[in-house]
């Protein structure tokens, strides 16, 4: 889930657990492809090498349109922005903590993007150098264990969706979704539910490595700083975790090869 989406959760947890797999799952979820070798034209024609892996031009205007997608929806669902999110919260922007001032308006950029080029590209060079450090960090998921998770969150979603489906609000609200779910995949290009089953089961395998890379930096840090504890603790580790991510893009080697692209730190 995005930053912005996390901050503005609501407290009707059925209908979230519902929503795992019918909507988060296939349409929050990056588009570039788990590892593989790359054959010298995906390199050739990539618009970037990050570490010598490429962020091809193919995954690119796909996240350009997954995050149009997304924006759109938001649009037409009339998503509460941050700023509003906060005035009903009693925040003040004034009154915030230089870390608190920092996570929010980090959730307040990523709740605008609307699918600009380098918008995408930032995403996916982002990802690739985490999964890159997840995997170094001995992260790595087989397919196998990808598949094994697909399974058990289906399972978990379906029963939820049992669930949900008692509550009349909650069954008008969970059939929007699943046509917003099969307008998604429709537009992906999806063909089958085999075919978004394993684009699923791909997008597991480099998603859980980056996961657990997280996790465990959370818990360490938490562990280091047992003072902290509550809100603060939530921005100051996102903050750090932001911190420890731009670190990484800025010792990797990318050789971006489109002048239109350009890499963004927070």
């Amino acid at each position: 889930m995005e930053e912005g989406d996390s901050v503005l959760a609501g407290n009707n947890r059925t209908l979230l657990k519902a929503l795992i797999v019918m909507t988060l799952l296939p349409i929050l979820a990056f588009t570039a492809c788990a590892r593989s070798s790359q054959s010298p034209k995906e390199i050739e024609e990539a618009v970037a090498l990050v570490n010598g892996q490429p962020i091809t031009k193919e995954a690119l205007e796909k996240e350009m349109l997954r995050m149009q997608f997304m924006a759109e929806m938001r649009f037409q669902s009339g998503t509460v922005s941050i700023d509003e999110f906060l005035k009903q919260s009693g925040r003040d922007w004034s009154k915030m903590t230089p870390e608190e001032k920092r996570y929010y308006l980090r959730a307040k950029r990523q709740s605008e993007m609307t699918g600009e080029k380098n918008e995408a590209f930032n995403r996916l060079v982002r990802e690739e150098v985490l999964y890159q450090e997840a995997v170094k960090e001995g992260y790595k998921v087989s397919i196998d264990e990808a598949r094994q998770r697909y399974q058990e969150i289906e399972t978990f979603s379906q029963e939820s969706l049992k669930e949900a489906l008692k509550e009349e609000k909650a069954k008008e609200e969970i059939e929007r979704l699943q046509e917003v779910d099969n307008k998604f995949q429709e537009w992906m290009g999806f063909t089958s539910p085999e075919a978004l089953t394993e684009y699923r089961v791909q997008r597991l395998m480099r998603t859980m490595p980056i996961s657990r890379l997280r996790e465990k930096f959370k818990a360490d840090w938490g562990n280091k700083h047992p003072e902290i504890r509550g809100d603060e603790f939530r921005y100051m580790v996102e903050n750090r975790w932001e911190d420890y991510t731009n670190e990484l893009l800025r010792q990797a080697d990318i050789r971006i090869k489109d002048k239109d692209l350009e890499i963004i730190y927070d």
